[in-house]
């Protein structure tokens, strides 16, 4: 009986553990909205906005998660020092942000709780800043790993909202894969000034059924591995991401026909790929690899193609 008892006991502690809600570290709050944290507070320290302004931040160790308690629905503005002004000022801002990963003390960040059917601040928010930047893997504003020469165009590229969900969460440092492409191709079709694309009714692939391959293949940017493969889990290769970037530039009116150039490497690149490679090399979306070669088989980088997408979208009109 006793030992019946216990293991009653036991199973009910359990099941209150597991339907405690998990605690994060610490909350800080401005007006009616709550910002949770990953760790602790390191302590607080003022700033000056303008010559007539100043905020007070929360200083947190690097690597710390801020969440709104609305889940997904933050703003982040992110403030840059200027000698210039002895000021800090508005660098970029993204919206609809799951959370904000505080990644080193150059930055401040301004966090706001989103109106969840607008992008319209719902209260003043907080200000927050990394107390230190030793020992931390470089990430995104959004957390996702990244090298440190790229964060600052992968940073621009995420507010720039060109950044797929295929992505988000992901080392961006890894290969991207033929789905991840073409979520990424889809997204930067319709910020250039293409129509929003619905996902077709039907494929003819049978080895996946995800939209944004679906889009894709309607937009006309992939066929595809044969008639019946899309291979979503494949990397793409640098000159594949070059051909799609390309078909994307086509589909928005421009042409790409009658280029040519001499990679050291050129005998290695694909005939149907070499217009596409020499048109976005001239235009410094995709850049070779060092040695005037291109390495056209080398599977691209996430961040890499994120860069493609922002070089693309800032300085190739379709009418050039």
């Amino acid at each position: 009986m006793l030992r019946r008892a216990l293991s009653l006991l036991l199973t009910a502690c359990a099941l209150c553990a597991l339907l405690a809600p998990s605690s994060l570290a610490a909350t800080i709050q401005s007006n009616q909205a709550v910002y949770h944290l990953s760790q602790d507070p390191d302590g607080t320290e003022s700033f000056l906005y303008s010559p007539t302004l100043s905020h007070t931040l929360t200083l947190l160790p690097p690597g710390t998660v801020v969440r709104s308690d609305l889940g997904n629905q933050i703003i982040v503005e992110r403030f840059t020092y200027r000698s210039s002004s002895g000021y800090w000022a508005l660098e970029n801002t993204l919206t609809s942000q799951e959370h904000l990963t505080v990644r080193d003390h150059n930055y401040i960040y301004h966090v706001i709780t989103q109106d969840p059917h607008s992008s319209q601040a719902m209260d003043a928010g907080v200000w927050v800043r990394a107390s230190g930047s030793g020992g931390l893997n470089t990430t995104t504003i959004t957390g996702e790993p990244v090298d440190e020469w790229a964060v600052d165009l992968v940073n621009e590229a995420i507010a720039m909202n060109l950044m797929p969900a295929r992505l988000k969460g992901q080392d961006l440092r890894g290969s991207i894969s033929r789905l991840q492409f073409a979520s990424l191709a889809v997204r930067l079709y319709e910020a250039m000034g293409g129509e929003a694309i619905s996902a077709p009714s039907h494929t003819p692939f049978t080895d996946t059924s995800d939209p944004e391959a679906g889009k894709a293949w309607a937009l006309g940017l992939t066929a595809g591995t044969s008639a019946t493969t899309f291979s979503p889990s494949q990397s793409i290769s640098r000159e594949q991401a070059a051909t799609m970037l390309a078909a994307v530039y086509r589909k928005l009116g421009g042409s790409v026909e009658g280029q040519s150039g001499s990679f050291a490497d050129d005998s290695s690149i694909a005939s149907w790929a070499k217009s596409s490679v020499y048109f976005m090399a001239r235009h410094d979306i995709i850049v070779g690899t060092g040695n005037n070669r291109f390495s056209p088989q080398r599977s691209a980088q996430r961040q890499s193609c994120l860069i493609m997408a922002l070089r693309m979208f800032q300085t190739l009109n379709p009418t050039d």
